[in-house]
């Protein structure tokens, strides 16, 4: 083989891994600040894609259905596997520790865990939220949520309380109560398409919202992030906008950074915050 034409083969190869680990509908993010990496879930194709500290993408899963919500707990990843399954993995070696079917599901969307260990996922077409036993890998139906379309969901250890938001026109946020299961609504917010739901460390609460329109007839780029303080009292500050369907947002504590998937851009955005 000439030189030219195996400079090319090696070329063509390098450029076709890389557009494999490039973005498709990225949907989900989270950190694992052990061994300094971002782990994306991508709708589009899939799989999952882990960063390292230089940047590096890699392939950390791969080859499932549309993937969309993300948790770490106890050195796992857990996986939303839409419509109906909640995958885990060990994140030291990639090897599965969990494959769950709901059975009752219709559309599973995002997962997060409280300080017990349980998970929580919400079911955006069922408009319920689901409880997962991680110890006997089972499930059931932890509450029926006030309104439809619950997407993002993020335990609120400062409260003891999951925080809901719901992708639809004039969107709420609810909260649920885990002593006793009580719901109610904390913010009618005023916006519309809300999606992901996170928490800094002093509590403050950040929604991403797609603004107007839906998937039949499109999006502008109007996208905004919003920040609400923990109690929901004082007036939300948007923080960031022009963004073009922001997904579900991830608040990494220890480099205190918000990170937004653009589901409809395909890429990543990382926003640097002020401490309070």
């Amino acid at each position: 083989m000439k030189l030219n034409t195996f400079l090319l083969l090696v070329s063509l190869i390098i450029c076709n891994l890389s557009f494999a680990q490039e973005y498709k509908n990225p949907e989900s993010a989270v950190f694992d600040p052990v061994t300094n990496r971002y782990f994306i879930s991508n709708y589009g194709s899939g799989n999952i894609i882990q960063i390292d500290s230089a940047g590096v993408k890699t392939y950390f899963q791969k080859g499932f259905s549309k993937l969309l919500g993300m948790i770490i707990y106890d050195n796992k990843l857990y996986v939303v596997d839409n419509p109906e399954t909640v995958r885990g993995f060990d994140i030291t070696n990639g090897r599965p520790v969990m494959e769950l079917k709901i059975e009752e599901a219709q559309f599973l969307n995002d997962i997060t865990v409280d300080d017990s260990g349980f998970l929580y996922v919400t079911d955006s077409r069922g408009a319920v939220v689901f409880k997962i036993d991680i110890t006997n890998q089972s499930y059931s139906l932890f509450i029926k949520t006030i309104s439809e379309d619950p997407n993002g969901i993020i335990y609120d250890k400062f409260n003891n309380r999951l925080l809901v938001c719901h992708f639809r026109e004039n969107a709420q946020i609810d909260q649920v109560n885990l002593k006793d299961t009580s719901t109610s609504t904390v913010a009618l917010t005023g916006f519309d398409n809300l999606d992901g739901i996170t928490l800094d460390e002093s509590g403050n609460c950040y929604v991403s919202s797609w603004s107007k329109g839906n998937f039949s007839d499109g999006f502008k780029k109007e996208g905004v992030i919003i920040k609400y303080d923990n109690l929901f009292k004082q007036k939300p500050e948007i923080i960031y906008n022009g963004l073009l369907g922001p997904a579900d947002i991830y608040f990494n504590m220890s480099k205190n950074e918000l990170v937004v998937p653009l589901f409809l851009e395909d890429d990543v955005m990382y926003l640097s915050l002020k401490k309070d």
